[in-house]
């Protein structure tokens, strides 16, 4: 198991590219993420910043590590956005069934496959019903090889089984701009809550 808080205490984040992910520009230009938004695993906090910039959205971004969630507020905070230390797979009772969105791009990679499907059903229980799930991903994480991950990629076919109870898939795309050597390896997905 990987100690997050370790990594952002040695300055071992490969995956922070100090930007937001690229094709948010064009989903929050497109008026997706407003309501309510959570990013679970948030890092530095740059999609947190990203989806609350553009307006309408009261975005909570949540992270394992506090000295993660100790940069994405010094990094700045804007109005209808918050950092909070916490874990995605043990969220306060009172933020059950009140997200009208959740934001993916690197928490799912990052978490054991064999947690996945807690995963799946922490996201449907935070999400009113009706909720969207949008997310980058990695479907074939760029990797040395014998590196065994994270970042763990996956499948259509793991997507659709592990989702498919609990989540309609609205839309799916290739995205239309990645971080350099992610080009070809995402898939944008758009699913909404069942029940």
């Amino acid at each position: 198991m990987t100690d997050w808080e370790n990594c952002y205490q040695q300055g071992e984040t490969p995956w922070d590219k100090s930007a937001a992910a690229p094709e948010l520009s064009f989903l929050v230009g497109a008026g997706l993420l407003r309501g309510r938004v959570l990013v679970p695993g948030c890092g530095r906090g740059h999609d947190a910043r990203a989806i609350a910039s553009g307006g309408g959205a009261d975005v909570v971004g949540v992270d394992l590590a506090p000295s993660a969630v100790r940069e994405a507020q010094a990094l700045g905070t804007a109005t209808g956005l918050r950092f909070e230390e916490g874990n995605l797979f043990s969220l306060p009772q009172e933020w059950l069934g009140t997200f009208d969105w959740v934001w993916e791009h690197t928490c799912f990679c990052a978490i054991d496959p064999t947690e996945r499907q807690r995963y799946v059903t922490a996201v449907h229980a935070v999400l009113r019903p009706e909720g969207r799930l949008l997310g980058t991903f990695f479907m074939n994480p760029s990797m040395d090889p014998g590196e065994q991950g994270p970042p763990f990629g996956t499948t259509e076919a793991e997507l659709d089984r592990l989702f498919g109870a609990h989540f309609t898939l609205e839309s799916q795309w290739a995205p239309r701009a990645s971080f350099p050597g992610r080009e070809g390896r995402e898939l944008m997905r758009q699913l909404r809550r069942l029940g």
